[in-house]
């Protein structure tokens, strides 16, 4: 049975949690964790993820092979990645009775289901490039010794 009083104590906590790590600063200041060195990687690479202008080097990986190779512009992001949150809490009664439920939301596209898999950036041209395929990214070109079977034409 549901309580119509009001919304649940679970509910509030869980929404006061999600809106102090929405708050969060990105990088606490001090020595909180046990591994410092961890702390630093880890706001190194969201520091440099966070650079829209930085180029890295995609190399696309099918079978062991490098299939295809891009310089990227800004961060390579998972397609699986949205603005919006995946689940929304949701007033199930609708006639004055309060009864939250979470439920699953709409995509940023406004459509429901997965999305495509894969990854996805940008070069500086502009050009959109997805792929399902591994790949490995670097901050600078690394030589490679076997042909390049895709090349990207700039035109």
């Amino acid at each position: 049975m549901t309580s119509c009083s009001g919304i649940p104590d679970d509910i509030k906590q869980k929404r006061a949690n999600y809106e102090a790590a929405e708050n969060a600063v990105p990088f606490p200041s001090g020595l909180v964790a046990k591994s410092p060195t961890e702390r630093i990687n880890v706001a190194e690479k969201l520091k440099r993820d966070s650079d829209a202008n930085r180029l890295s080097y995609i190399y696309i990986i099918d079978h062991g092979l490098v299939v295809a190779h891009y310089v990227a512009k800004g961060k390579v992001s998972s397609s699986d990645s949205q603005l919006l949150p995946e689940q929304e809490y949701r007033d199930m009664c609708g006639d004055g009775c309060v009864d939250y439920q979470m439920v699953t939301a709409a995509g940023d596209d406004a459509t429901y289901g997965d999305r495509e898999p894969g990854i996805f950036f940008f070069t500086p041209e502009g050009m959109l490039v997805t792929t399902t395929l591994d790949y490995l990214q670097f901050d600078r070109p690394m030589k490679v010794n076997t042909p390049i079977s895709l090349v990207a034409d700039a035109n």
